[in-house]
């Protein structure tokens, strides 16, 4: 199914019936990324997915876009589509929107489960940055193909695991979200929240997991011993066993 939120194509999927629960899935990924845990979902909820503008189905964000441009169009889709408060569940750069929308738009959510989530930012400027900023790449066209090859050879060999090649239609948006931190955002929770985290995640560290716990007031966390930055696609069943059990008792 499609909706058309701020003249872009959003593509979404509705499985199940019962209250809303909408599933948000990370940098990287489309809806399908979470469709095993929604099925599992979907017998006692509503489980909405969807593809986050730029992935999947939906057509590409402008590129100002940083995580408070995903942030309303989500709140959009939740008045249009789903027309109540769902439950939300974030996976990686998903739980990070659901973090800036718990934080910053009142009764839009009922309860919050953060997976692997990113918020954090180093604010380093990168090797690449330091090596490049003597090329005047506005100059002419071969400061510019000097700055493309040297770019393209960076992140092919040295930083293999940036995301910057991967998704060249997304750069100019994925250049500002990884300069957004959302630690002081956290702290402004006060939603019944559940974090749950595989311990041996390389992309957003352990030590993420128990900061945002002993910030979020409403909070509890369940870490999963073998599990890494995949969690919620690699363990669905495991994962929504703990996810139903938060949404089935108060804190």
């Amino acid at each position: 199914m499609y909706i058309q939120i701020h003249n872009r194509k959003v593509h979404y999927k509705k499985i199940g019936t019962g209250k809303p629960i909408l599933f948000v899935h990370g940098w990287g990924g489309n809806l399908y990324s979470l469709h095993k845990l929604a099925c599992q979902a979907s017998k006692n909820y509503t489980s909405y997915l969807i593809d986050l503008p730029g992935f999947g189905r939906s057509d590409n964000p402008p590129p100002h876009w940083g995580i408070e441009g995903y942030a309303q169009l989500i709140k959009i889709f939740i008045q249009k589509v789903i027309q109540s408060r769902p439950h939300y569940f974030g996976h990686s750069f998903g739980g990070e929107i659901g973090i800036y929308i718990a934080a910053h738009f009142d009764n839009i959510l009922d309860r919050l489960i953060l997976c692997n989530s990113s918020f954090k930012r180093q604010n380093k400027v990168s090797k690449l940055a330091k090596m490049l900023k003597w090329i005047p790449k506005e100059k002419n066209w071969i400061c510019q193909t000097i700055y493309h090859y040297a770019k393209k050879i960076y992140y092919t060999l040295i930083q293999k695991r940036s995301d910057i090649l991967k998704f060249p239609h997304l750069e100019q948006n994925f250049r500002k979200i990884v300069t957004q931190d959302l630690s002081e955002e956290v702290k402004h929770i006060y939603l019944n929240t559940l974090i749950l985290w595989g311990e041996q995640d390389s992309y957003t560290p352990i030590i993420w997991a128990y900061e945002l716990e002993k910030k979020i007031q409403h909070s509890r966390l369940y870490v999963f011993p073998q599990a890494g930055h995949n969690l919620p696609i690699r363990y669905p069943k495991h994962v929504w066993e703990k996810t139903m059990s938060f949404l089935k008792y108060a804190m």
